[in-house]
C-alpha cells in the first residue's frame, strides 16, 4: 500500500510577502523546483550562479554516489514565488507567493551521504578545481525528488489572483455540505520519472 504523507503549512506567508522571501516549506523543505522537469540534475552535479544569477552546471561528479527511496504518494501544501508557478505551470498570478497543494505520486527520491560528499568534495580536492569562477557562487544538489505525475491545487482566492493561465485549471465541484479547500486543480504527466525538486549545498572553499 502506497504511504501517504499529509503535512500542514504553518508558516505566515505575509511575513514572507514583506520580506521578499520564499515561506519556508513543511512538504519538502528548503527543497527547490527545477524550471522545467528534467532527467539531468542528479545529486552530486555542482552548479554556479554568476553575479547576475544565471545558473550555470558545471559538473556531474560520477565519483559522487547516489541513493534511492521510493517514498510513494507525498501530499501538502508548499509555497511558490510568482516567477516560479510561471516557470513551472506558464500560470501567471498577481501574487509575489502562492500557496498549494502538491500531490506527487510514485516519488523516487535520491539522496547522497555527507561522507561521500566530504570524501570527494574536500579530501580528494574536487572543490578547489571546480571552483575556479571568483565571482560565482558553487552549490552541489545533495537531493533530488523525482516522479512521473505531480497535481497542483490551489483555492478560490488564489484562482481570483490569476491573470492568465485559468482556462489550464480543473475545477472540482463541492457535494451538497461540502467544502473544498483547493478546488482548483492541473496535472502534469510524463513518460518516465521526471525530477521536479531539489535540495542544494552551498560549497565554500577556505584556505
Amino acid at each position: 500500500m502506497k504511504k501517504v504523507i499529509i503535512i500542514l503549512l504553518l508558516a505566515s506567508t505575509f511575513y514572507f510577502a514583506q520580506s521578499g522571501k520564499v515561506p519556508p516549506n513543511s512538504l519538502l523543505p528548503n527543497f527547490k523546483p527545477f524550471d522545467t522537469p528534467r532527467t539531468n540534475c542528479r545529486p552530486g552535479t555542482v552548479y554556479r550562479l554568476d553575479e547576475n544569477r544565471v545558473q550555470f552546471i558545471v559538473k556531474d561528479i560520477k565519483q559522487i554516489k547516489g541513493l534511492v527511496s521510493n517514498e510513494g504518494t507525498l501530499i501538502g501544501q508548499m509555497t511558490f514565488s510568482r516567477g516560479d508557478l510561471l516557470q513551472i505551470l506558464n500560470l501567471n498570478f498577481d501574487l509575489q507567493f502562492v500557496t498549494a497543494e502538491v500531490e506527487i505520486k510514485d516519488v523516487v527520491r535520491e539522496f547522497t551521504e555527507q561522507s561521500n560528499v566530504d570524501q570527494v568534495l574536500w579530501e580528494d580536492e574536487y572543490a578547489a578545481d571546480l571552483m575556479t569562477d571568483e565571482v560565482s557562487k558553487y552549490f552541489i544538489i545533495r537531493e533530488t525528488i523525482s516522479a512521473k505525475e505531480i497535481t497542483f491545487r490551489f483555492n478560490n482566492a488564489a484562482a481570483a489572483m490569476l491573470l492568465t493561465g485559468k482556462p489550464s485549471l480543473k475545477m472540482k465541484e463541492p457535494k451538497e455540505g461540502e467544502i473544498i479547500d483547493f478546488p482548483y486543480s492541473i496535472t502534469k504527466k510524463y513518460k518516465e520519472p521526471k525530477r521536479l525538486f531539489f535540495l542544494d549545498e552551498k560549497i565554500s572553499y577556505e584556505d
